[in-house]
């Protein structure tokens, strides 16, 4: 397609003894390197089972390229690498999107930007996702959230954004050019995958080292996952390995917490030689039964870890890292911390935007529907799209944006926005002469007392690099909706496409 201009492929390095990474008794139930359906924490529900999160990606599938577990080193952690961001300090409950944006959003981005997350221009904010969906409260997120924003809006810089993190829940930023900014950063595609089996881990420690990847360059470039660990009660599985051992000082947690709530995290990398005596015997072994079910699994491993990033701040954990068991992943009451979630990135160009300045009662009952003909006198539009943040985020169901002024808690002052509309015209006949037509209708939800004013909307053309080449205003009268919609239309430059 001609507004991408760049695609990451790269989808956003044994200890002796250590024997079962390679072969050996500890194999687990299942050693498929995906799943159909993990669980609503992977996808949006409202998508249903069948929704492919890897559809639009261009790198393999989890699991297709079969890479030799030999290869590997024994130690991994890409949080060392200059692609990624400073420990962060979340504020609120944006734990997911600190995981799923700040961190690997930011250091996906920059892997394939080639640059390092040296500033607020190299980095991406948790807030501008996790105010689309925390109902303008202070709730929780999954990382998916913050993958579908990015897929669908994008995520502007934090330089343009005013920092990873804002000073109060549920702003919605005012200014084009800060969403025009976010359409250029998106994702193509994400996956959660099990970690339940030696084949699965493999799989896992391969995207760590080099993506399950011929390396570019003979430089192997690893990548990041989603974690969400169960954090109640954590004192009981936290434990400092002792002195003589290898690693020691270091925290680790032996399994997830109990009992509580979950946490995004972000895994960083592994290390094969981490260890913790588990069951008091003595010994660190990979061959014992640990757990006492009759049997050796993965689940009764006491070496080998994932190395894994807090969002608690540099200091939690001496340097807000901790290692994290393999076996630790395998645990049957808390399902949703025993999958790994990978995204890939993309760069994109829009061809053509919708520039709107307005305000809104209550932005979760905004209805906005843009359609569009080839025709230049068309009186109704042959494609038309409803752009999810500006209908109340049905895709996120529950989780919106909350029943506030757009702008944000207690501001109905007008915000300026940006929409994509590239996708929407690329549906139109290939006709790369003339002039076409574009149709707005703004109203709200049928039987919501919401109203707003539309002050400016404007169609925007770009070219294939990203050049600014004109902008054709729609016109309207008055400006005025709510329960009676406005609907405004105008020409549309076809060649541009």
């Amino acid at each position: 397609m001609p507004f991408m201009s760049k695609h990451s492929a790269i989808i956003l390095g044994c200890f002796t003894g250590f024997f079962a990474l390679l072969g050996g008794p500890a194999l687990g139930d299942n050693d498929d390197p995906r799943v159909a359906y993990p669980g609503n924490f992977t996808r949006p529900p409202s998508q249903g089972k069948d929704y492919d999160t890897w559809a639009g990606a261009r790198g393999e599938d989890v699991g297709v390229i079969k890479g030799n577990p030999a290869r590997l080193p024994s130690r991994v952690d890409n949080s060392v690498r200059r692609e990624y961001p400073p420990v962060y300090k979340q504020r609120w409950g944006t734990c997911g999107q600190f995981a799923s944006v700040a961190s690997i959003f930011t250091y996906e981005m920059n892997v394939l930007n080639g640059v390092a997350a040296d500033s607020d221009a190299h980095r991406f904010p948790a807030h501008f996702s996790w105010n689309m969906m925390n109902r303008a409260k202070n709730t929780g997120s999954e990382a998916y959230h913050g993958w579908e924003v990015a897929k669908r809006v994008g995520i502007p810089t934090a330089r343009s954004y005013g920092g990873v993190r804002l000073e109060k829940i549920g702003v919605w930023p005012d200014g084009y050019a800060i969403w025009r900014e976010a359409m250029e950063y998106r994702i193509s595609g994400y996956r959660y995958s099990p970690a339940h089996s030696l084949a699965q881990l493999n799989e896992a420690r391969g995207w760590l080292f080099d993506r399950n990847q011929s390396s570019k360059g003979g430089k192997a470039v690893g990548g990041l996952f989603a974690l969400d660990g169960r954090m109640g009660e954590m004192k009981k599985v936290t434990v400092t390995i002792p002195d003589g051992d290898y690693g020691a000082g270091e925290d680790l947690w032996t399994r997830w917490g109990p009992s509580g709530y979950g946490h995004g995290i972000t895994c960083v990398g592994y290390d094969d030689k981490i260890g913790y005596d588990v069951n008091g015997d003595g010994r660190i072994t990979n061959e014992v039964d640990v757990n006492g079910d009759g049997r050796v699994t993965l689940a009764d491993w006491e070496r080998g870890a994932y190395i894994v990033v807090n969002s608690w701040g540099p200091k939690w954990s001496t340097d807000g890292k901790i290692f994290l068991l393999y076996s630790a992943m395998i645990d049957p009451t808390w399902k949703r911390g025993n999958y790994l979630g990978r995204a890939e990135v993309t760069r994109y160009i829009p061809r053509h935007t919708l520039r709107v300045k307005f305000s809104c009662t209550d932005r979760t009952d905004l209805r906005m529907v843009i359609g569009v003909s080839d025709e230049e006198d068309a009186t109704s539009p042959s494609h038309e799209f409803a752009p999810e943040a500006f209908n109340g985020w049905p895709l996120f169901g529950r989780a919106n944006a909350g029943h506030v002024p757009l702008a944000g808690p207690g501001d109905e002052s007008v915000i300026e926005v940006g929409i994509d509309l590239t996708a929407l015209i690329g549906r139109l006949a290939d006709r790369h002469e003339g002039k076409g037509r574009v149709f707005v209708r703004m109203g709200t939800k049928e039987d919501s007392a919401a109203e707003g004013v539309l002050e400016e909307c404007a169609v925007r053309t770009y070219s294939s690099e990203g050049h600014f080449l004109a902008e054709s205003a729609l016109a309207f009268a008055g400006g005025d909706f709510g329960k009676n919609a406005l609907q405004l239309s105008g020409t549309i430059d076809l060649k541009a496409r």
